[in-house]
């Protein structure tokens, strides 16, 4: 990642910190106001420099040119609806964390296109910087791909088929079978489950235990990460 576009993503992760300020206040024309220009500040950086940005004309291309990507006009629409809402208040307090939420992960997708994440470890950096700032769904989604990229490593390694996260389960089963005497994978791998199950509940709730048990499960995903690494070289 360039210093700009470094600068890019750390400027949209200011104006989402405001959002979720003046959410907490109550100000939801504020914060919708705040959130839409930080979707703005994220596509911008897809235009690249001295080229002319059309949020609409940079999203399109961004949802074409990641069809396997299939959330990624949800988030686009998400980011549009905070624009409007902007103008007319018509999202109550819920409507606006959720799209706060998915303009995250649509600024989270524009850095990794930026900067793909070449390992488990790469998104496990992610899944930090996101609980860093109080992202706990973001959080959540970098937790659990960490968690995919980690067993598919296992998987390619034993020659073991791996077609996509529904394979999984099997997979780590078979580690924790050729592992017997590595009684804590069986905890790893319910913490990587639980990210990915519980993490539109938690992100919902303000008490700050969720977020340390969110932070609990990313590290027990990351000891996971590690103890695979170890034994795929």
């Amino acid at each position: 990642m360039t210093q700009t576009q470094a600068a890019t993503a750390e400027t949209c992760d200011q104006f989402l910190r405001q959002a979720r300020e003046y959410l907490a206040q109550g100000d939801l024309v504020s914060a919708s106001a705040t959130g839409w220009r930080a979707a703005e500040i994220a596509m911008a950086s897809c235009a690249g420099p001295g080229a002319g940005f059309n949020f609409t004309d940079a999203a399109q291309r961004l949802v074409k040119d990641n069809r396997g990507h299939t959330n990624a006009a949800e988030w686009v629409v998400s980011a549009m609806a905070l624009s409007d809402n902007a103008g007319y208040d018509w999202l109550d307090s819920e409507g606006v964390a959720r799209r706060l939420d998915d303009v995250q992960r649509l600024a989270i997708l524009v850095k990794d296109l930026a900067e793909p994440p070449r390992s488990a470890e790469d998104v496990l950096r992610r899944a930090w910087e996101c609980m860093d700032n109080g992202y706990l769904i973001p959080a959540s989604d970098k937790g659990w791909e960490a968690a995919l990229l980690a067993a598919k490593s296992y998987a390619d390694t034993i020659g073991c088929r791996y077609g996509d996260e529904s394979h999984f389960d099997s997979v780590m089963r078979t580690l924790e079978k050729e592992e017997a005497d590595s009684k804590e994978i069986g905890g790893w791998t319910y913490a990587a489950v639980k990210l990915r199950k519980t993490a539109v509940y938690c992100a919902g709730r303000s008490d700050p235990q969720y977020a340390e048990l969110f932070a609990d499960d990313v590290r027990a995903v990351g000891n996971l990460v590690l103890f695979i690494q170890a034994r795929v070289g």
